[in-house]
């Protein structure tokens, strides 16, 4: 008699939490009204519809990265501004219609859990960079793109956004994380508290993070996300 293997706990979390990323983009981007989620927010800006092309092109980026460090083969590499790369990829999806948007995020969402799946923890740890890499391009980048698009009035599920926020705040407690990626994953929820005003809960956790990692309270200083808190972040080092 054979039984299944027990889950990967590390591989079994980063999977959870992009699912639940992916089930709060359906639940917050599919809630808006198409004439609000298709039109640009402000001349010149993104739409709602832009955001949801941007978060999964950044999966979808990671997913290269992880299939690259499983084959063994050479990093893909990208020596421009992130502003440049952003621009780049928005412009590709422009006039791409919701279906298709939809249909994308499905696909790098699946197949980012794939990669994490086949590469497995001990490498993903071992990279020092990947796991950190899919929080950032993952949950992460949601939290951040969710807390300004509800701050822009323009009919986000701010219940929903905050559902997201606490489900991901306890995935990241529970998550069998090293300290680095544990401090970035803190920081980045922090920002996102800061955001959205809830100073008193971004506080504990950025002390957490500038723990695990201090080199994060330098660049907490320039931080647009954490303006509210600027002269606040020494005495929180």
């Amino acid at each position: 008699m054979t039984t299944n293997p027990e889950p990967d706990p590390l591989v079994a979390s980063l999977v959870g939490q992009l699912q639940s990323m992916r089930d709060a983009e359906r639940d917050i981007f599919g809630a808006l009204d198409p004439a609000v989620r298709d039109r640009p927010m402000r001349p010149g800006d993104w739409s709602p519809k832009d955001h949801q092309a941007h978060l999964t092109a950044w999966k979808a980026r990671q997913v290269n990265r992880i299939r690259a460090a499983r084959l063994a083969e050479p990093f893909p590499t990208d020596d421009r501004e992130n502003d440049e790369i952003n621009a780049e990829l928005q412009v590709a999806r422009a006039e791409w219609p919701w279906p298709e948007i939809v249909r994308e995020a499905d696909e790098a969402t699946e197949r980012l859990k794939t990669e994490i799946v086949a590469i497995g923890s001990t490498a993903l740890v071992e990279s020092q960079r990947l796991v950190g890499q899919v929080y950032g391009n993952g949950p992460s980048h949601a939290l951040t793109h969710f807390a300004w698009l509800a701050a822009e009035g323009i009919g986000v599920d701010e219940a929903r956004v905050t559902a997201f926020v606490e489900e991901h705040e306890s995935q990241l407690a529970s998550a069998p994380l090293p300290d680095s990626d544990r401090g970035v994953g803190l920081y980045n929820l922090a920002c996102a508290h800061s955001v959205a005003g809830r100073l008193d809960r971004a506080r504990p956790l950025l002390r957490i993070a500038f723990q695990l990692r201090p080199d994060l309270a330098d660049f907490a200083l320039e931080d647009p996300d954490l303006a509210a808190l600027r002269e606040e972040v020494p005495t929180l080092r």
